[in-house]
């Protein structure tokens, strides 16, 4: 698998929780649920910082974070 392919991008993943939680503030309840997600991993919030300014997550983490907002990634 290429690396490209190895990567969710954040806003797939929010756009794929909006079509199954359908938020008010869609982008606001991401951050919130990605926040909580974080602490529970024991990140902190630098980490949190290097994700949201590359924009992306490796495919296991995509998948944990889906998991912990009770959604299937695919």
């Amino acid at each position: 698998m290429k690396e490209e392919e190895k990567r969710i991008e954040l806003q797939k993943l929010c756009e794929r929780l909006q079509s199954r939680m359908h938020y008010v503030h869609p982008e606001l309840a991401f951050d919130a649920l990605l926040y909580g997600w974080c602490k529970k991993r024991g990140h902190t919030k630098n980490w949190l910082s290097d994700v949201k300014r590359r924009g992306w997550l490796r495919l296991s983490m995509a998948r944990d974070f889906a998991d912990y907002c009770g959604y299937m990634l695919v």
